[in-house]
């Protein structure tokens, strides 16, 4: 009796787990949302490396990306992505972001992963929620979503691109050093810090932000297609620049400050409830909220 006891035990158990696993497969009940949290600094490992002999000096002063322990790139998250979305009876990836931004190719390499995520699992929704911030690439990644929610006082935005430097020409030539450069290019050793800027470098610096901007731009367009607000956003970059003689635009004003996209596309930085105004994000809330309210879960 106690062995067919425990056999009818095991067998019930059995049946229940099979059962279970039918209802997972086939009916995706009860659904399972997955969660991926990127935050930090949008980077290689490989570009923070520049830091280390900091880290090692004063390991407790240096930045926590110095450190490694919150840097976003590719390869940290490939393999967290693929199984967000093979998780057996996924519904939704929840994708939780909070990154200032970082590198423009390790922005585009996610973006582009999880868009190929979604086409090869189309029955799972990403939804991107925005803690602190998702700016410049982290708003380049969380349009890769089918939705963005994020907190009413969240930064979102900053679609554009920067590049910061120094000079120490005129430093250099009150120590009595001289800079040698050799190079075969025009173009090899522009924007050389110990150098005189050259107008030809900055214009080829120019022509390199121009492209990453677009390419920028364009994945904004099509992730959020249709739901940007240009004209409000012209219009909300016309009343925050100086006084004007004129409370209001013209028309063909507007139409211009549109077209270009001023107020989207210049690197202009919203609060989560007015960039939804703007069609930045489709909602304004928090993860778990949204997650109860739409799966119960």
């Amino acid at each position: 009796y106690e062995r067919l006891s425990w056999l009818v035990t095991a067998l019930g158990r059995w049946s229940v787990g099979a059962v279970r696993t039918l209802f997972v497969r086939t009916l995706h009940f009860p659904p399972t949302v997955t969660l991926v949290t990127m935050r930090g600094l949008i980077a290689t490992d490989d570009e923070m490396r520049t830091g280390l002999s900091y880290a090692m000096l004063a390991p407790e002063a240096a930045p926590a990306e110095v450190r490694g322990e919150s840097l976003v790139n590719l390869g940290r998250f490939e393999k967290a992505l693929d199984r967000a979305f093979s998780m057996p009876g996924a519904r939704a990836v929840a994708l939780l972001i909070d990154s200032p931004g970082g590198s423009p190719a390790q922005s585009s390499l996610l973006h582009r992963k999880l868009l190929a995520l979604r086409r090869r699992h189309p029955r799972v929704k990403l939804l991107a929620f925005v803690e602190d911030s998702a700016a410049s690439g982290g708003y380049y990644i969380a349009c890769a979503a089918d939705e963005i929610v994020a907190d009413a006082n969240s930064i979102v935005g900053s679609i554009g691109v920067i590049s910061r430097g120094f000079g120490f020409v005129k430093s250099l030539k009150k120590k009595g050093v001289e800079r040698r450069v050799h190079a075969a290019g025009d173009s090899k050793s522009g924007l050389d810090p110990y150098l005189p800027m050259r107008s030809a470098d900055l214009a080829r610096q120019r022509r390199l932000l121009k492209e990453l901007h677009a390419n920028f731009i364009g994945a904004v367009q099509a992730g959020r297609k249709g739901r940007l607000k240009r004209d409000e956003a012209a219009l909300l970059c016309y009343n925050s620049t100086e006084p004007r003689l004129f409370a209001s635009p013209g028309r063909r004003t507007l139409a211009r400050m549109a077209q270009r996209g001023d107020g989207l596309f210049d690197g202009s930085v919203y609060s989560g409830a007015v960039a939804q105004a703007l069609g930045l994000v489709d909602g304004v809330g928090e993860m778990s909220t949204e997650l109860q309210r739409r799966y119960g879960r």
